[in-house]
């Protein structure tokens, strides 16, 4: 019988990166050419009080400047886009300028979401029936334009979707459909990088590293999508340690490998990334950590159903020798990734991140309402083996 030909389809994002030490320079450039005037920034009281580069954005957008909103919280409460917005009606700009980590990308997205569309964020939540039926309410609405400056190597600026919002009355994140929202431009500036705390700098690379690492065994997975995950792997893998010596070119190279990740990313991701959205939103645990904990466990849970995929990671690491299996390839995998993560001095234990026993069963119901379920080698349609996994990583 003759294999199937190749066939995969492939949707790259459509947005501009500018890289450079000091690349917030080309601000006042690139909102003038979206022929906009009223520049409003969003970001955190942390690195408005704490670094530079709100004050950097600030003076680049001169005349452009409209006023900024300080209130996005981790993982982004609903509350805190509900704020947003009201500033917005108030300000009335033209573009937003997103200044910060993934939380601060969200919600700006979730704010755009909700300024063009009206009513209700939880109208826009994408909802998803185990073991992969997802339906993703339409958002149809021209939004404002978003610029992002990322202060940390998570890429949510490069996500096409709306984002994660967290929920605390119902206890999860809500997964939020976001057509229009993503960011326009994308600003590395490599002195914003080197403003933020190495721990937080190195946890969201590795948030990253998985990224790339269930862009490669997903069932959605694609040559395409392949070859920039696995340089992603090879690069984070030679880069990372070296984060600490804080040399302006080494975290340009790193934030490059965490872009290369998310722009793979387009044919889905697993378990690790569903799970992971709750330990974090439910018990305030960092994106980057949790997925530093988590994610040796997901790909040895994985591992028998995608071992000849986890063999190429392996090899992207250089770790696959001669004569191993394609399972002992996988393990070998998993293993230099805890490795590297506590290399990093990042937790290895949810219960060192203050995560509670008893709270084990409510991220494993938040978690089967997670997308990212859908392109899980394993097909998970209930909350066992989420369990499982969360027990080896207490």
């Amino acid at each position: 019988m003759a294999e199937r030909a190749m066939s995969y389809r492939y949707n790259p994002l459509h947005q501009d990166i500018i890289c450079d030490e000091t690349a917030i320079d080309e601000l006042p450039r690139t909102v003038d050419a979206l022929g906009c005037r009223r520049a409003m920034i969003t970001c955190g009281p942390t690195i408005l009080q704490a670094s530079d580069v709100v004050p950097r954005v600030q003076e680049a957008l001169g005349h452009r400047y409209a006023g900024t909103y300080p209130g996005v919280a981790p993982h982004s409460p609903v509350e805190t886009v509900e704020a947003g917005v009201e500033m917005a009606r108030e300000l009335q700009p033209d573009v937003f300028v997103s200044v910060g980590g993934g939380s601060t990308h969200d919600t700006t997205k979730a704010m755009a979401t909700l300024l063009a569309e009206g009513g209700d964020i939880h109208n826009y939540e994408i909802i998803f029936e185990p073991p992969d039926r997802i339906t993703v309410p339409p958002t149809p609405s021209p939004k404002l334009p978003i610029l992002s400056v990322p202060t940390t190597m998570g890429c949510a600026e490069f996500s096409r979707g709306g984002g994660g919002i967290t929920d605390h009355q119902l206890g999860r994140k809500l997964i939020i459909a976001g057509e229009g929202v993503t960011h326009r431009t994308v600003i590395i500036d490599g002195q914003a990088l080197a403003t933020t705390p190495l721990r937080i700098l190195v946890s969201t690379a590795i948030g990253q590293l998985r990224i790339a690492i269930e862009t490669v065994y997903s069932t959605g997975h694609n040559p395409i999508g392949d070859g920039m995950a696995l340089h992603a792997i090879r690069l984070l893998f030679d880069n990372l340690p070296r984060c600490k010596d804080g040399n302006i070119d080494t975290l340009l190279n790193t934030k490059t490998a965490c872009a290369m990740a998310s722009l793979a990313s387009f044919g889905g991701l697993g378990l690790n990334t569903a799970t992971c959205h709750h330990v974090g939103g439910l018990y305030g645990v960092p994106h980057g950590e949790a997925n530093a904990i988590l994610l040796p466990h997901t790909m040895r849970y994985n591992l028998d159903a995608s071992a000849s995929r986890q063999r190429l990671i392996a090899e992207a690491i250089g770790v696959a020798e001669n004569g191993m299996t394609d399972e002992d390839a996988g393990l070998a995998a998993a293993e230099s990734v805890d490795a590297l993560c506590r290399e990093l001095g990042l937790p290895r234990t949810l219960r060192e991140v203050d995560v509670p026993e008893d709270g084990l069963e409510f991220i494993a119901a938040a978690t089967l309402h997670d997308r990212s379920l859908s392109t899980n080698p394993k097909p998970i349609t209930d909350a066992g083996p989420i369990m499982e996994v969360l027990r080896a990583a207490f």
